[in-house]
């Protein structure tokens, strides 16, 4: 999307040649289709006697330059007649009044929008009778008329209500995000085993590196009978035949002995 001013002074090339053969003095405006139909060249005449290029001759249009493919694109406003017709309408947009169809009074343009791939109008910059600045957008623009832009009551919507809405939305989904985070961790830590009840009184510390599932994996072993004896790191000996029990857990401390517990108790 680009400003109307962006468009003017624009250094125009050609591919052909290889080189700037001139500059974007104005643009041409097609009312009834809402587009850029035509980029007026500068040169020292008045605009019957100017030279155009048609916006669907263009082949870029960046921030530095209008891109041809060559000069013969360029033709003289007096041979073509659409260009003569769109010139007499003397539709400039810029300095229109911009009325809804229930006879509301949005502002005066002082910019355009356009897009630079399609050539349509896209938005208006509006300044209201409190001087105050806003973008609009026209989606549905009845009329463009030489003094007053037409435009359906219900697309009052601003470019920066909708912007403020996009933004409030991103903040919501920040928040909702941050709030689920703050969920998944109270539940991490409700999950835990870092500090779980045996038998809903007695409270055991294990390992701060064990991940949950690792901490799960040392619930299940609560309960369970060994089939083979494994010597802790605390030097206790958990015997075949013995019943796992909190207690004995806590002196699991390391993950190739929840390994062994694991293989040796009956399933």
């Amino acid at each position: 999307m680009k400003f109307s001013a962006d468009l003017r002074n624009l250094k125009i090339i050609s591919v052909a040649e290889g080189k700037e053969i001139s500059t974007v003095k104005d643009i041409i405006i097609d009312p009834t289709k809402g587009t850029l139909a035509f980029f007026i060249i500068n040169q020292p005449i008045d605009y019957l006697g100017a030279r155009i290029i048609a916006f669907e001759d263009v082949l870029g249009l960046g921030d530095y330059a209008l891109i041809i493919n060559d000069s013969t694109v360029i033709q003289d406003v007096a041979h073509n007649s659409l260009a003569i017709e769109l010139l007499q309408k003397r539709v400039k947009v810029i300095g229109s009044q911009l009325l809804t169809t229930k006879g509301t009074l949005l502002g005066q343009v002082s910019e355009f929008m356009i897009d630079e791939e399609t050539g349509k109008i896209t938005g208006f910059v509006l300044v209201d009778s409190e001087n105050k600045t806003s973008q609009c957008h026209c989606d549905h623009v009845l009329t463009y008329g030489q003094e007053i832009i037409l435009i359906e009551q219900d697309n009052q919507d601003t470019l920066a209500s909708r912007k403020e809405r996009k933004q409030n939305a991103a903040a919501n989904s920040v928040r909702d995000k941050e709030y689920l985070r703050k969920k998944i961790e109270e539940f991490g830590k409700k999950d835990s085993l870092l500090k779980s009840e045996a038998n809903n009184s007695e409270v055991i510390e294990f390992p701060q590196d064990f991940n949950v599932f690792e901490q799960r994996q040392l619930q299940f072993l609560v309960g369970k009978i060994l089939t083979k004896d494994v010597k802790l790191e605390t030097g206790n000996l958990l015997k075949a035949g013995e019943q796992i029990t909190q207690e004995s857990l806590a002196g699991i401390k390391s993950r190739q002995t929840l390994m062994q517990l694991t293989a040796h108790v009956m399933k």
